[in-house]
């Protein structure tokens, strides 16, 4: 029996009364989980199998099979204000997909989950939060974390490069400001970062 936290980033009906979640873990990677009974109103080991919900599972990962039965699921923190702001939803909906698609099972994403947490959490603030982060910057620092992690980013053309693509990276992990660029920078940033996924042929 293992246990780590998970971000449900997919939900479906399952047979019965189960749901099929599919997550990223900072210490297994994408994770599958059947949880029996999660549909039933009354099911109070499953009350937490929602979107955008950062949970503590636990699950019996002795088989052959990268789908997993949930065994049980704790509620650690909900970023359900997302879905508020119909544009947030659909950006936490595409970076979900990024990751289900991407992320390896049995594979550590530590930093790219951090960041995942991290762009969750600003896509919850109400559009007059000073410092927020734009949807393109959210786009920008999950894009360029995950590179990183996996070792797919290039080596920066100047130690001034390095330092900044480093801060982006630290700003995703450690949920602190980004670094300061000009406006329009973090569009050309963006297409960069989405040209490398396709030259290292990740589906988006």
């Amino acid at each position: 029996m293992v246990s780590t936290q998970l971000i449900v980033l997919s939900k479906q009906p399952y047979k019965e009364n189960a749901l099929l979640l599919g997550g990223l873990s900072p210490d297994y990677g994408r994770v599958s989980l059947v949880a029996n009974g999660a549909q039933k109103l009354s099911a109070k080991d499953f009350p937490a199998a929602d979107l955008f919900r950062e949970l503590e599972v636990e699950f019996d990962d002795s088989g052959n099979s990268d789908l997993h039965t949930a065994k049980k699921l704790e509620l650690i923190f909900n970023f359900d204000r997302i879905a508020l702001k119909p544009q947030h939803f659909k950006l936490a909906g595409r970076i979900g997909g990024f990751l289900l698609k991407n992320a390896v099972p049995g594979v550590p994403q530590p930093f790219t989950y951090d960041a995942l947490r991290s762009i969750l959490t600003q896509l919850c603030l109400d559009y007059d939060v000073q410092g927020r982060w734009t949807m393109e910057q959210c786009s920008v620092v999950l894009k360029i974390t995950y590179l990183y992690e996996n070792g797919l980013l290039p080596e920066a053309a100047s130690p001034e490069q390095s330092d900044f693509l480093e801060q982006l990276v630290a700003a995703g992990i450690e949920d602190s400001p980004l670094p300061e660029c000009r406006p329009d920078y973090w569009k050309t940033l963006n297409g960069w970062l989405s040209s490398l996924l396709d030259y290292h042929k990740l589906a988006r």
